[in-house]
């Protein structure tokens, strides 16, 4: 009994003094400068789809859904929504006792004003392109009528690719990047000095959401310790590592695989793994010989050993899954994974037997990141392997997505999709509609897409994803390589970081 009262005493006191220490480390202050690569190209959140934008504007601006960790949609502003029968009505509520950080409070007309410009000058005008209407139906609630069923809605209003940012009402009135800096989140802005950083403050009348308990994808229970977050610019990979080494900055977004190594072994530096970050595509061009030939696809998908590609152009940060959506999605899948990395080379010469393909020399465009380059070269080598010639034509991105998007010029083209799989399944499938990405329209997506679009029920939408993956790989629309992931290396006193799409500086401190 004596020691019972000893040991209960003692999970006492460790409890007691669990409690002091998280207290003392939550404590408000700090200042932390964040190294990223790109500055924004704006910070008018809904017209720009740039990563570095997110980086910065998902600290201050909110929407009326937003994404949680596993990337469902959830309420933020808004209380949360009553869809009509028919599916073409959504009623939300709207949280009362939200603040601009100029200390208006968040009503109904500012909701409206923020979506109407959205539908004119959004970054991403698919998102709202269903809405027929939009209306303050009461001083905190909004009614949007579609002009069609479209089960993806409220996956559109949660995107963080250009998001449906709520300001103002008289800042939503302004043209695109005209407006002052003012949102609803954590942090406010203080100031953008072009060529050189952003700098944003925390916000002390932030209203969280009462419905969080936790940091939670963009949505979540939402504390800011920091006194103030800049995003200084730094282009060079080699100024950033060393700008971290000297203490200059305290985060960098991005480091190099040995870097993350060597920055590892020293106890002053966390490294981090964001993985899955992205997944590797290689698209063919439909709209040409010989990517127009079934076959001639079959045996290229099935003649590449996409561990090989991964392992070189991501080494020591991928994941091999023949899902086109990330772990964790409601919707993952596996289905078509029997044709995945297969590295088959004779099925892949019978394969090409049965083509129209005669040895002509093919081009591979590809831009300079160094990863894609690689995919190319690893491509190219294999292929020698059954008798296709490849040729690898390189050029800056402006250029290749220039012409990866016409029927001329090209036969393969690689490039990453970042945002696509975390969205979800619908913007997995659009860009193969209407035959957008491979340059030749496919009837069986474009008909699936309509069917998942108009389809409510999550189970059925589910059969209907499957089927257009399974299309993908059975007709080798084009073919997914791996998932790929990013190195991010902080200050070791910057504590509870937890890598998610954006260097979240929300529940996080710095120690002293």
């Amino acid at each position: 009994m004596r020691r019972r009262s000893i040991l209960g005493a003692a999970a006492v006191a460790a409890v007691l003094m669990s409690f002091q220490t998280m207290a003392v480390a939550q404590t408000k202050g700090g200042d932390i400068v964040i190294g990223i690569s790109q500055a924004p190209p704006s910070l008018d959140a809904q017209i720009t789809s740039a990563q570095a934008a997110r980086n910065v504007t998902l600290h201050i601006f909110e929407t009326l859904y937003a994404r949680d960790e596993n990337a469902k949609p959830v309420p933020e502003l808004a209380e949360g929504v009553t869809i009509s029968p028919d599916g073409k009505t959504y009623v939300f509520p709207i949280r009362k006792g939200v603040k601009f950080h100029n200390g208006k409070e968040l009503d109904a007309n500012d909701v409206v004003a923020s979506i109407e410009r959205y539908r004119k000058i959004g970054a991403s005008p698919a998102l709202v392109s269903a809405i027929e209407s939009i209306k303050a139906t009461g001083p905190h609630e909004v009614t949007i009528t579609l002009k069609n069923v479209q089960a993806t809605f409220l996956d559109n209003l949660s995107s963080p690719r250009a998001p449906i940012a709520i300001y103002p009402a008289s800042e939503a009135a302004k043209e695109a990047g005209k407006i002052e800096i003012i949102g609803t989140g954590p942090y406010k802005f203080v100031e953008y000095k072009p060529d050189s950083h952003v700098k944003i403050a925390r916000y002390d009348g932030y209203s969280p959401n009462p419905k969080g308990t936790g940091r939670d994808g963009f949505a979540g229970k939402k504390e800011a310790f920091l006194d103030t977050v800049t995003f200084r610019f730094m282009p060079e990979a080699g100024a950033r590592t060393a700008a971290l080494e000297s203490g200059e900055i305290q985060f960098n977004e991005t480091v190099d695989g040995p870097t993350a190594k060597r920055l590892a072994e020293d106890k002053r530096f966390t490294v981090e793994k964001v993985v899955p970050f992205g997944l590797q595509v290689i698209k063919f061009n439909q709209g040409a010989a010989p990517g127009n030939d079934k076959n001639f696809r079959l045996a290229v998908q099935a003649a590449l050993n996409m561990e090989d590609i991964m392992s070189i152009a991501y080494s020591d940060i991928y994941q091999m899954d023949p899902s086109w959506l990330y772990p964790g999605s409601a919707f993952y899948t596996t289905a078509g994974s029997d044709k995945y990395n297969k590295g088959d080379l004779e099925a892949a010469k019978a394969l090409l037997a049965k083509s129209g393909y005669k040895g002509e020399k093919l081009t591979f465009i590809v831009d300079n990141l160094r990863a894609n380059i690689d995919t190319a070269t690893v491509l190219q080598e294999r292929l020698k392997d059954i008798g296709v010639n490849v040729d690898i034509s390189v050029a800056d991105w402006p250029t290749v997505s220039k012409m990866g998007f016409t029927p001329q010029g090209w036969t393969f083209w690689t490039h990453g999709f970042g945002i696509e799989p975390y969205e979800g399944p619908g913007s997995v499938m659009a860009p193969w509609v209407n035959g957008l990405s491979q340059q030749a329209k496919d009837p069986v997506i474009d008909e699936l897409a309509i069917a998942f679009n108009a389809e409510m029920d999550e189970g059925k939408r589910k059969a209907i994803f499957d089927k257009f993956q399974a299309h993908m790989y059975d007709n080798a629309v084009a073919m997914k390589a791996g998932n790929y992931g990013v190195f991010q290396a902080s200050t070791s006193k910057l504590k509870n970081f937890k890598p998610y799409r954006i260097p979240r500086m929300w529940g996080v401190w710095l120690e002293p």
